[in-house]
C-alpha cells in the first residue's frame, strides 16, 4: 500500500485526538483553499485524499465545492461517518478511484493537503499519475509535502502504545519533476511555514 502500515495504524489509534488538534485552519492552508476554489470557479466535484478529521472538506463545501472524502486510515473514515459525513477508505496507490456517485465522470479536482508525505518516494509518481487519470483535462490539483531530504521515522506515545510515522521529504526541483512526469502542469510551488522551522512545499497544478 502507498502508506507505511505502522503509520496507518498510528493514525487509527488517535483519529479523534488528531482531528481535534488539527481543527484550526493554518493560514497557509486557507490561502491554498482560496486559490484552489478560484481555479475551479467556485464549483465542481473534488476527490480529497487524506481527509483526516474533515477540516478542509468543510471549508471547500462552504465555498461551493462538492467533496468526496477519503482516507487510508479506517479510524478517520469511521470518525467522519460518526460525524454524519459520507467517507470512503481508499489507498490511492492500489484502489479504484472512480467516484461511486458519478462513475462515468472524472473529478474536477484533487485535494491532497499534507497527506502524501506518507507515500514512499518510489510510489509518489504512481499515485500522482493515478490521480491524474481520475481527473478531467484542466482539472485542478493541490498537493503539499514537507520540505527536506530523505525520510524521517518518528515514534510517539508510550511503550505500551507506540505510534510510528514515516514521512518522505522533498525539494522543489524533484517535486516539480515528479508531478510533471505524472501528467500535471505545475503553475506554482509555494514555500509555506507551518510551525516554526516546519516548512511545506505547496503545489498548484492542473491536469495536462
Amino acid at each position: 500500500m502507498s502508506t507505511d502500515r505502522d503509520t496507518v495504524r498510528s493514525y487509527d489509534m488517535v483519529a479523534a485526538e488528531y482531528a481535534a488538534e488539527a481543527a484550526v485552519m493554518p493560514k497557509w492552508v486557507a490561502i491554498e483553499i482560496d486559490a484552489f476554489v478560484t481555479a475551479l470557479h467556485g464549483s465542481g466535484r473534488v476527490l480529497e485524499i487524506g481527509s483526516g478529521g474533515g477540516r478542509d472538506a468543510l471549508e471547500l463545501e462552504l465555498r461551493g465545492i462538492n467533496v468526496r472524502r477519503t482516507d487510508v486510515s479506517k479510524g478517520f473514515v469511521e470518525l467522519l461517518r460518526q460525524n454524519g459525513f459520507e467517507a470512503d477508505q481508499l489507498d490511492p496507490l492500489t484502489e479504484d478511484m472512480v467516484d461511486p456517485q458519478r462513475p462515468d465522470s472524472p473529478y474536477d479536482g484533487i485535494w491532497a493537503c499534507a497527506c502524501l508525505i506518507h507515500v514512499a518516494r518510489k510510489d509518489f509518481g504512481t499515485v500522482l499519475g493515478r490521480l491524474a487519470g481520475a481527473t478531467r483535462a484542466g482539472g485542478q490539483l493541490h498537493v503539499s509535502v514537507r520540505e527536506g531530504d530523505g525520510e524521517c521515522v518518528s515514534a510517539r506515545g508510550s511503550a505500551a502504545a507506540t505510534r510510528r510515522y514515516v514521512e518522505t521529504y522533498w525539494r522543489e526541483p524533484d517535486l516539480r519533476s515528479a508531478i510533471t512526469d505524472a501528467g500535471w502542469i505545475v503553475s506554482e510551488v509555494r514555500r509555506c511555514m507551518g510551525r516554526p522551522d516546519d516548512w511545506w512545499l505547496s503545489v498548484r497544478a492542473s491536469r495536462a
